[in-house]
């Protein structure tokens, strides 16, 4: 069964990969250094240190309850103040050392735990020493949000043949959609000039339909006239104008601009040198489509140092994906991470193409050590 039971967390024993309770050959990715010499007096318990990554409701039920506790030389901490990175509220640690943390399972996550203060902290009903507190407060755990990971097979790379092919599969749960890699918006760009033909700063591009619908504006242009908006464009007339200050610049009475579809544009756009009309027409209205979209969704990586390259592919319907990385890489068991990622990129992407090394990097807070099944019977088996 993928989710793992009661698991004991000692001081900076936070990689929960390679934890036991996974079928066959689980990876794991190595623990830190200091977990090694970490003080086995210290226990910081959570029941449930993975938990399956769902999707939002409006009845609440992605959010859950996570029970656990805080243990010196075996005896329970009372009145001490546990931390989540995820939250600004901090719990406190009952009779016998348990606290009660209220998790938002829709949220791709790694959450760190850590003891915020032990002012009010008590072992057997006395206080703590200056020793004990020092042991306590460096405390602490993990709780990882997350898909689960299932490897499908690992056979030899056909093109390297010192590179294996790892083909994997995120698992959502039943019902759930997943929002893997794709377009979430286009971009609108150009430079703003005035009649002289110089770049206008702090200039900032509307547009709207008419009542108000589809309104948008973009960002101030900067000190070469540059701005950019993300947006869905539809087949639709669309209201174009420039605001410097309170000062506003519009197309003609009447004319309107019509936003190309599924595609991405940039828009020169020279100011008059009197009034406030924009003459709607080459060289002071310049329009051209351009490659490229704002992408986002759910991608897949290896915990790797960023100097050991791989490549991974874009998650498809059914959250498979292929990562190619080295042999001898890969007989160390690597992680995976899961990152939800929103990037803009020049040219097109879909499900199943490869992207670069380099590309998937994870966030400061998302899940980097996540275990995956993979059954090693000969059927599956490859040249490592």
């Amino acid at each position: 069964m993928w989710y793992l039971q009661r698991l004991s967390i000692l001081i900076m024993t936070v990689c929960l990969a390679g934890c036991a309770g996974m079928p066959s050959k689980p990876v794991s990715s190595e623990a830190p250094a200091s977990a090694q010499a970490a003080d086995h007096g210290v226990q910081l318990t959570v029941d449930s240190p993975s938990l399956r990554l769902k999707q939002w409701k409006s009845d609440g039920s992605h959010m859950t309850s996570v029970h656990g506790r805080l243990l010196l030389d075996n005896q329970p901490v009372a009145g001490a103040t546990v931390h989540t990175s995820q939250s600004q509220i901090d719990v406190p640690t009952g009779k016998d050392g348990s606290f009660t943390l209220t998790v938002d399972q829709s949220l791709l996550a790694e959450t760190k735990l850590s003891i915020a203060s032990l002012k009010d902290a008590t072992v057997s009903g006395k206080h703590l020493s200056p020793e004990m507190s020092k042991r306590l407060l460096t405390a602490s755990a993990m709780l990882s949000v997350n898909y689960p990971i299932e490897v499908l097979k690992v056979e030899d790379d056909p093109e390297d043949a010192s590179k294996v092919q790892v083909h994997g599969r995120v698992i959502a749960g039943s019902g759930d959609v997943v929002s893997y890699f794709q377009v979430d918006k286009y971009r609108m760009g150009g430079v703003v000039k005035d009649a002289n033909g110089r770049p206008v700063e702090n200039a900032v591009v509307w547009f709207d339909r008419d009542q108000g619908e589809g309104f948008g504006k973009s960002t101030p242009t900067d000190q070469d006239g540059r701005y950019s908006i993300f947006y869905w464009p539809e087949d639709e007339e669309t209201n174009l104008s420039v605001t410097i200050g309170t000062k506003r610049y519009t197309l003609p009475e009447g004319r309107v601009f019509k936003m190309p579809e599924n595609t991405s544009v940039e828009i020169d756009i020279t100011l008059p040198e009197e009034g406030t009309v924009i003459t709607d027409h080459p060289p002071y209205l310049v329009s051209r489509t351009s490659s490229g979209a704002m992408y986002t969704g759910v991608l897949v990586g290896l915990s790797l140092p960023k100097d050991v390259p791989y490549s991974v592919t874009i998650p498809n319907k059914r959250g498979e994906f292929t990562v190619t990385v080295a042999k001898k890489v890969w007989k160390q068991r690597p992680a995976f991470f899961e990152t939800r990622m929103s990037k803009f990129v020049e040219g097109r992407l879909t499900w199943g193409d490869t992207l670069p090394a380099g590309f998937v990097q994870p966030a400061a807070e998302d899940p980097k050590h996540i275990p995956f099944t993979y059954d090693e019977r000969p059927a599956h088996s490859t040249a490592i």
